[in-house]
């Protein structure tokens, strides 16, 4: 078939089988213009001048659902489409971050509610990424920088042929919807390598004011208008299998993608096939903005990763100079922090511009920041940071040479020569049966001395590195003893980080796993140890959903059935099955203590709990969206702590809930068992916990009996509510749902769920509105290699666009409601079997 392009052929569309937007009586009138114009030839034709061949061409083919599957002759053309196909569905997401990042949100949107919008500029311009961009891009490989080049071509594309007012809904006739650069592009990517890091500080910098009389807090956030939490207590994790022979049923290697992302902002996923014939053939999801994929399959190799819960920064403490707020002791010497002035535009009310300058002080291991209630720079100390991220300019290399891997070996390799993972744990299998697991996140390599001195201070309560410790997850140091420096190896990625050969890693043939919990338990016969706790912790309790993924992969005649092999369907249904590891340990024993007790007293009510006994007694112990009873025993498991819930012990050093201690010995299987009743006549915490539970779905007008899809639903459809099915962190279920808040993205770009505005219980997502869904399960993945290729579903839950008014905004979360997979589409023939539209595109 003819491709049609020409001058007059803005958008260089192919003419494809009535696909296009062009119209015929335009062409006619374009043609005589142009002939006109140019004369005409000798047989009648205009006389074309002569036309340069465009340097991207690409086809995109979208099959059911909105997938695209992207082909192309070279990686330059590929990024081109994938990064025109990308704005359609995301282009107001995309066009936000660039703004943040380049410190220009305060410009169009103005400061924000508590000056975040001024503050988020503040902190992202000491960052200096658009700089470290600028400097690092010309060194990336010659087919990268292509790359770069080609998807910010695309998105340009969009963006230039797309009227302002034809722009999706929230940014139409945005004024800051525009063309962006490869170096714009380059810094977000580097950007998004901060999700585990810097990310939750920009707030923190932008705060961080020394105390100097008339010091200005102009623009600044206020101390209480922000927090400092790692992504995990924003619901942020996953679970990923990577099945070897010795567990397959036909031998070969599968995977389990699971991960657990937010369903808004700019952390979500985006799904697409890329092709490049002869030297790439990818399939799967990757992060908004960032060209190649994340999470996915080759021909070759399948992998998924998962959020580590080792540290990417450290947090030093810094002593200062008396009478010199801005100069800290370090070892026997002061050093002068480093000072900066920082001017941000920002639109006023009624809409001119001003601009606000502030100085910022850093030390010579980072920015300095101050986080509200733990540790505001004073006359005697102040914060900073050190993040192993900051530096990290290989994040689309290291997604590009696993993309490309021909076999598990070289995928392997580009872990241990690129060194781009930035924040997460990695499971893969090959096709013929091999499994490996690594978590290759940037570490910090830290002494023995200065590991040591920080275990004394993380278990010293009441110091600030206890309390940091204990409530952010963060490691803090003291910034001055130079023994706190990170220490340089042979072979690391960059100055101060663990280098590749150290990291922990494990290869099998059974089965490697990971539910954010450390590297330790990757595979529980093969234990991993004798590794820093700056990659995480060993020998210590397992939280409830590593202990359900260990149960579904290990029990004789469960999830994998009576001959212990798995199939795919096998795989969907463990995945889904929404068991929940507190409830099959505890529910008996619970229904047992409760029944025949009618009512309890809290404290000063007397609440029944007939009804919710009953309840329990009748539940069949899943997080379906039909589950009756599911929801009570959420409220009474989410009474105790994380902590109490995976070792048996509170935080007071107490235990009030199992009977038998976690036993490092035993570490999938314990704690369990329920404690014994107080014999004392003091009160039983556990029918205490049950009445609460009982008066929390009360007030939430939740009877305790109710089907769980009633009360747990999206909003995602203006006015409807879509049930959702699965469990939250102190349910124990793999499949997890929640609300979480880690985003950036603003009203002006982003659909927001909506949720009550009475909070009822913070740690189970309870409101006077039920249980809203925002976060959780997003991109899953049940998949294996077979002999003539790849067998697999799927379903990206909360569907492929941003766009309100498109088909793909919703569709995938009504299948994921009801527990329906879609057939993964990868071979040419299911292509066009499935394709519901095509378009080739071209341009310079």
């Amino acid at each position: 078939m003819k491709t049609f392009r020409s001058a007059f052929s803005p958008r260089g569309a192919s003419w494809k089988s009535g696909r296009t937007r062009w119209h015929l009586p335009l062409l006619a009138g374009l043609s005589l213009a142009f002939a006109t114009a140019c004369g005409e030839d000798d047989d009648g034709g205009p006389k074309l001048p002569p036309e340069e061949p465009p340097k991207y061409e690409a086809t995109i083919r979208r099959t059911s659902h909105g997938i695209p599957h992207i082909t192309a002759k070279n990686m330059a053309s590929l990024s081109y489409g994938q990064g025109y196909a990308f704005a359609k569905d995301h282009v107001c997401i995309l066009s936000d971050q660039i703004l943040k990042v380049r410190g220009e949100r305060a410009r169009y949107m103005g400061q924000g509610p508590g000056n975040t919008y001024v503050g988020s500029d503040f902190g992202y311009r000491v960052l200096q990424l658009q700089e470290k961009a600028e400097a690092a891009f010309p060194k990336l490989p010659a087919d990268i920088q292509e790359m770069f080049q080609g998807y910010v071509a695309g998105f340009n594309r969009y963006v230039t042929e797309t009227p302002g007012d034809q722009l999706p809904k929230p940014c139409t006739n945005a004024p800051w919807v525009r063309p962006i650069t490869a170096v714009d592009l380059f810094a977000y990517d580097i950007s998004v390598g901060l999700a585990g890091s810097s990310y939750q500080l920009i707030l923190a910098i932008a705060a961080a004011t020394p105390p100097i009389t008339g010091a200005s807090t102009v623009g600044r956030p206020p101390m209480d208008s922000f927090k400092v939490e790692r992504p995990e207590h924003h619901s942020v994790g996953s679970n990923g299998w990577a099945i070897g022979a010795d567990r397959a049923a036909n031998k070969r290697g599968m995977v389990v993608a699971n991960p657990h992302f937010p369903w808004e902002g700019e952390l979500k996923l985006w799904e697409s096939h890329l092709t490049v014939p002869g030297e790439l053939n990818v399939y799967g999801v990757g992060l908004l903005g960032v060209p190649a994929v994340l999470i996915g399959f080759n021909d070759h190799v399948a992998w998924t990763h998962t959020f580590s819960s080792g540290q990417r920064m450290t947090l030093y403490g810094l002593q200062l100079v008396p009478g010199k707020p801005t100069r800290y002791k370090y070892g026997t010497e002061e050093r002068e922090m480093v000072a900066r002035d920082i001017t941000v535009l920002v639109k006023l009310p009624e809409g001119s511009v001003t601009s606000i300058t502030q100085r910022f002080y850093s030390s010579h291991y980072g920015p300095v920041i101050a986080i509200p209630n733990v540790a505001p720079w004073t006359t005697q100390s102040a914060l900073t940071y050190r993040d192993a991220n900051l530096d990290n300019t290989q994040l689309v290399s290291q997604f590009v040479g696993m993309n490309r891997a021909k076999s598990l070996a070289e995928f392997q390799n580009v872990y241990a020569q690129v060194q781009g993972i930035p924040w997460v744990n990695t499971m893969a299998a090959d096709r013929d049966g091999n499994v490996w697991y690594a978590d290759a996140t940037p570490t910090p390599n830290l002494s023995d001395k200065a590991i040591g001195m920080w275990r004394a201070a993380s278990n010293m309560a009441g110091t600030p590195t206890f309390n940091i410790w204990r409530e952010m997850g963060l490691v803090l140091l003291d910034g001055s003893n130079p023994e706190n420096e990170w220490r340089d190896a042979a072979g690391a990625r960059g100055p101060g980080l663990v280098p590749y050969a150290g990291i922990p890693k494990l290869a099998r043939r059974d089965f490697v796993f990971n539910a954010n919990d450390s590297y330790w338990l990757a595979n529980p016969a093969a234990p991993l140890t004798n590794f820093s706790p700056m990659h995480g912790l060993e020998g210590v309790g397992q939280t409830p959903r590593t202990r359900m993924n260990a149960v579904l992969l290990t029990e004789q005649n469960g999830a994998s059935g009576a001959d212990n092999l798995f199939t795919v369907a096998e795989l969907e249904n463990a995945i889904l099955s929404n068991r929940g590891m507190t409830a099959e340990l505890l529910r008996d024993q619970v229904v047992a203590r409760c029944t025949g007790v009618p009512t309890v007293q809290v404290n000063t009510t007397v609440i029944d709990i007939r009804q919710g006994c009953a309840a329990l007694a009748a539940w069949d112990l899943r997080y379906d969206a039909g589950s009756k009873g599911a929801a009570l025993w959420r409220e009474f498991s989410g009474a105790f702590s994380m902590g109490e819930l995976s070792t048996g012990v509170s935080g007071a050093g107490t235990t009030s809930l199992y009977s038998e201690l976690f036993d490092v010995a035993r570490p999938i299987q314990t704690p369990r068992g329920l404690k014994a009743a107080p014999t004392d006549g003091s009160a039983d915490s556990v029918l205490v916990a049950l009445a609460n539970a009982v008066f929390r779905l009360n007030l939430a007008k939740i009877p305790v009996d109710a089907p769980l899809g009633q009360s747990q639903y999206s909003t995602r459809v203006d006015g409807k509510r879509i049930p959702i099915h699965g469990g939250g962190a102190y349910d124990g279920t793999a499949n997890i749902v929640s609300w979480g808040t880690l985003k950036s993205t603003t009203p002006d770009s982003d659909y927001s769920a909506v949720r009550g505005t009475n909070i009822i219980n913070s740690r189970t997502n309870l409101t006077d509105t039920g249980y809203v869904i925002n976060n959780g399960s997003s991109f899953i993945m049940a998949m294996e290699f077979t002999e003539k290729g790849v067998n697999g579903r799927a379903v990206l839950t909360y569907s492929q666009s941003s766009d309100k008014a498109s088909p793909y905004f919703a569709d995938q979360t009504e299948l994921f409601s009801n527990k329906q997979w879609r057939p993964i589409v990868f071979t040419e023939e299911a292509i066009t079997a499935a394709k519901v539209d095509e378009v080739t595109i071209s341009g310079n």
